[in-house]
């Protein structure tokens, strides 16, 4: 079984992924750059993993835009420090199959983090 995720010392739970699920649909994004953060999301957190690995190819596939829209869509995402991005290092080539590392922001993940917990230790839930 996979480790837990934690931020802080502290597991997070399928709560807390609900809140950044709605933090994101609540944020002033467009179409392209909420839907390549849910893709990323669910990639990564809602799969109980800080970062993936994923080829620009099938991200451009799963959230139905160009390649090229791709590109300029992500880097909105890391502008609004929504995601940060890890450049494969391998080759010389700028291929759609190089698989880059893609992970939610430690920003915004602080930012639910502290809503997460503000939420529980108002209810007196445990955490």
């Amino acid at each position: 079984m996979a480790n837990k995720l934690k931020i802080n010392q502290t597991e997070i739970d399928e709560f807390f992924k609900s809140l950044c699920f709605q933090d994101i649909m609540d944020s002033e994004l467009d179409r392209n750059e909420r839907d390549l953060l849910l893709v990323i999301f669910r990639k990564t957190i809602h799969f109980d993993k800080w970062q993936d690995r994923i080829a620009i190819y099938w991200l451009s596939q799963a959230v139905g835009i160009s390649e090229k829209t791709l590109r300029a869509t992500l880097k909105r995402l890391e502008s609004k420090s929504f995601i940060d991005v890890e450049i494969s290092k391998g080759g010389k080539s700028s291929s759609s199959k190089k698989y880059n590392g893609y992970s939610l922001n430690n920003y915004f993940l602080e930012r639910v983090f502290r809503k997460w917990e503000n939420i529980k230790i108002d209810n007196n839930f445990e955490y």
